[in-house]
């Protein structure tokens, strides 16, 4: 039998018109859990109901009305309307499985109900009609007795939410490559799983070349790479030679070049030219010289050696001791001294201390006379032409060291130490 005969043979079905009209009485059986459906159909006047306004129905039951114990139960019923009728007017029924507590509590005096509400709710009609309900032949609340009917039912509804709850969701979905096929995989446990999909996305050129061809004719090869895209290759014919322009005149020679004008340059004193033609720069040196008179302690010889093509310079530096010095009775580090021209300094990216040993003749005042070792560290002072000079009693720098003049007489005074000489790096022209 057909779901739809099997759902029409299960279905009671009225048809309530008039508020007077008679309802002929429905039977029912006790033992009949969810085996009934009971269907109302609304008219007004033998005419399909127009349900613009929406309306709603419950079904009311009650075992005996005239039992002031007796309460009564309802349950709300499924509306159906459609249009596909004659008048074209909205045809309005209400249906619903009989529930079990009717069955369960009928009586000889029980009654249905069928109250409709309008949209705001108002009850615009109210319809009791006769229940005849026959006795089950098992009776499910009797002691030792098995309710298969109803274990059967309470399965079907287990069976019921099981659905309701399962799910599949759509978890990652990865892009492959044209080469590769689609691919799901359910991941998961139970009835809640997830769908995880890869996806090839279309083809796309993945490379265009071109040959120049002898023929005339145009070439167009296709392939495809490891992951399906699509290479092309084109064979494009080779154009033909052009004929011989005519011999430019010759260029003018030029003059000599000026600081605004192109022209004829020639090395200067610091640069010469190999037998090849490169233009080289001579490895010469600058020297420089400074007497300091009365001012400074020392005296400045320093000799400026080209380094880096003539970009850097290192400068050799001796320093004397200045038999003019008048300035103060002994010399205390830092002392600063100029040991460049006034056209070079020490570059902030390229100088460093150096440290090294000195002899020197050392005072009486609180040592005993003679002969010393002494620390000295020489520090280029960046964006100058000056050395920073500092003294100490060792190169680890772990005591200062005062050098002091000798005054044998009033026009005599002298730094008590020998000529020495060191190295730095990092000069530059300004």
């Amino acid at each position: 039998m057909a779901r739809y005969e099997i759902e029409k043979y299960r279905t009671i079905e009225a048809t309530l018109d008039l508020a007077n009209d008679y309802a002929p009485p429905i039977r029912l059986n006790a033992g009949d859990l969810d085996g009934r459906v009971l269907k109302f159909n609304i008219t007004d006047g033998g005419n399909d109901v127009d349900d613009l306004n929406g309306l709603s129905a419950r079904l009311t039951w009650n075992r005996d009305p005239t039992d002031p114990n007796s309460g009564g139960g309802f349950t709300d019923m499924t509306k159906t309307a459609g249009t596909d009728n004659p008048t074209g007017v909205y045809r309005v029924s209400f249906t619903t499985p009989v529930p079990r507590s009717l069955l369960q509590d009928a009586g000889e005096r029980t009654v249905l109900g069928i109250d409709i509400e309008d949209a705001d709710g108002s009850i615009i009609s109210s319809r009791n009609i006769p229940v005849m309900v026959e006795p089950a032949r098992v009776n499910p609340k009797a002691p030792g007795i098995a309710d298969p009917l109803k274990d059967l039912h309470d399965t079907i509804d287990e069976a019921k939410q099981i659905i309701a709850e399962a799910s599949i969701d759509i978890g990652t979905v990865t892009t492959l490559t044209p080469a590769k096929k689609a691919t799901s995989a359910l991941a998961g446990t139970g009835l809640k799983r997830k769908l995880n999909l890869g996806i090839p996305r279309g083809s796309k050129i993945s490379s265009v070349t071109a040959t120049a061809l002898d023929a005339a004719t145009p070439t167009v090869n296709t392939s495809t790479d490891a992951n399906g895209d699509t290479i092309i290759a084109l064979g494009l014919p080779r154009g033909k030679q052009g004929e011989k322009g005519d011999k430019g005149d010759p260029g003018d020679a030029g003059g000599l070049a000026t600081a605004d004008k192109a022209g004829i340059v020639r090395p200067g004193p610091d640069f010469s030219v190999w037998s090849d033609g490169v233009l080289y720069l001579k490895d010469n040196a600058r020297s420089y010289s400074k007497t300091g008179l009365y001012a400074s302690p020392f005296n400045v010889g320093t000799l400026l050696v080209y380094r880096g093509m003539g970009i850097y310079y290192e400068p050799i530096i001796t320093l004397s001791p200045n038999p003019e010095y008048r300035n103060t009775p002994s010399v205390e580090g830092p002392v600063e001294i100029q040991v460049l021209p006034d056209t070079f300094e020490f570059s902030p990216a390229n100088t460093y201390a150096v440290k090294f040993l000195t002899m020197v003749l050392v005072s009486s005042r609180g040592l005993t006379d003679g002969v010393s070792w002494v620390g000295v560290k020489a520090t280029p002072v960046e964006g100058t032409g000056n050395i920073s000079l500092e003294f100490f009693d060792s190169l680890e720098e772990a005591t200062p060291y005062t050098l002091y003049v000798s005054s044998s007489g009033a026009t005599t005074a002298r730094v008590c130490s020998p000529s020495f000489t060191f190295r730095v790096v990092g000069a530059v022209r300004k």
